[in-house]
């Protein structure tokens, strides 16, 4: 099982102006890594119970360490059929698992075994104490903030830690790229005071 590498959940977005037509879920790991073994399970908040799950046989991490999941045709993605929706606005989970998929039916509670990492979030809405206690110990829900409709939420800087929520910040969406923004480089000019020399 997996592929002998590191990898995380890197960023998700659940919620887009009007119709929730472009999520994703991107992981980040070693280069080439083969993700056969790995499972994304997508808890519901109500219940606190699994609504889907995707099983990542013969899929890889690509060679820049990206992997994405969703539901616009990107040469970036793999795509989920259908136009959108398969990811819950909140307060709901992504946990990826190094566990089949057939352990994930829908309607199985919440738990952590083989937990690789996962991701408890919202869109403005009261935190699930359930998944967080379940999925991060000790972690406080990651937010979309107000701007909930055109953020996601991203890991910055790329990879980390696993199962640390603080490391997401909510900022304009970069599936299958870098979370952290470049920076525009600043010429500064000094000018020495001789005087008194």
């Amino acid at each position: 099982m997996g592929g002998g590498g590191t990898v995380v959940i890197n960023e998700i977005d659940s919620d887009q102006p009007q119709v929730d037509g472009a999520e994703f879920i991107e992981l980040y790991g070693t280069p080439n890594m083969s993700l056969t073994g790995y499972s994304l399970v997508l808890f519901n908040g109500n219940g606190d119970v699994s609504y889907a799950v995707y099983d990542l046989d013969g899929y890889s991490i690509d060679a820049n360490g990206f992997f994405v999941l969703g539901t616009v045709a990107n040469a970036n993605y793999v795509t989920i059929p259908g136009t959108g929706g398969f990811l819950q606005n909140g307060a709901d989970a992504v946990a990826l698992f190094q566990a089949d998929s057939a352990t994930w039916a829908a309607g199985t509670l919440v738990g952590n075994t083989n937990l690789v990492d996962a991701i408890v979030y919202g869109t403005a809405d009261p935190a699930d104490a359930e998944l967080l206690a379940a999925l991060t110990p000790g972690q406080t829900q990651s937010d979309e903030g107000a701007a909930n409709n055109t953020n996601s939420l991203s890991r910055v800087p790329d990879g980390g830690t696993p199962l640390t929520l603080s490391l997401f910040v909510a900022q304009a969406p970069t599936p299958g790229a870098s979370n952290v923004a470049v920076q525009t480089p600043v010429n500064i000019t000094f000018q020495v005071d001789m005087t008194g020399l």
